[in-house]
C-alpha cells in the first residue's frame, strides 16, 4: 500500500475531509489530494503532522522499502537484532518466533500475541478491516 493510500485510509477512518486534514497541518486541500493520489510525496515533517492530526502513529504512514528479497531480508535482519525474532520451520512453512533468551523477548512475545488476537478477531468477523487497520495505526512510540 502506498503512502498516499495510507493517508487516505487513515484520514477517512479519522472522519476528516481532505480540506480538514489540510487545515490541520497548514496545507491546502489540493496538497492532501496530491499526496493521496501519490502525485506528490510528503516530507517526514508533513507525515508527522498528518499522523498527529489523525491521532495515529507517524510510522503508520512511513514507507517501508522492501521491494525485493534483499530488502525484505534487511528488514528481517533488523528485527532479529532489535527484537530477538528468528525464523522457524513449522508444518505449514516458515514462521517468525521470539528467541526466549533475547533482550526484550517478553515485550516481543506480548506484541506478537496481541497481533495474533487481533488477526483472529478479524478472521472471525469480530472486527472490520478498517477497525484492524486503525488498531495497527494506533500504536505510538
Amino acid at each position: 500500500m502506498s503512502v498516499g493510500s495510507r493517508i487516505k485510509r487513515y484520514r477517512k477512518a479519522a472522519g476528516l475531509t481532505q480540506k480538514q486534514l489540510g487545515e490541520a497541518i497548514g496545507l491546502g486541500e489540493s496538497a492532501v489530494r496530491n499526496y493521496e493520489r501519490d502525485i506528490r510525496t510528503p516530507k517526514k515533517e508533513q507525515l508527522d503532522a498528518m499522523a498527529k492530526a489523525m491521532d495515529i502513529a507517524p510510522e503508520a504512514l512511513y514507507e517501508i522499502d522492501a521491494n525485493n528479497a534483499r530488502e525484505v531480508l534487511e528488514v528481517l535482519f533488523r528485527l532479529e537484532g532489535t527484537l530477538g525474532l528468528k525464523p522457524v520451520e513449522t508444518k505449514d512453512g516458515i514462521a517468525i518466533a521470539v528467541s526466549p533468551d533475547a533482550p526484550g523477548a517478553q515485550k516481543s512475545a506480548a506484541a506478537l500475541k496481541a497481533w495474533k488476537r487481533m488477526r483472529d478477531a478479524l478472521k472471525a468477523g469480530d472486527v472490520s478491516e478498517d477497525d484492524y487497520e486503525r488498531w495497527k495505526a494506533s500504536f505510538k512510540a
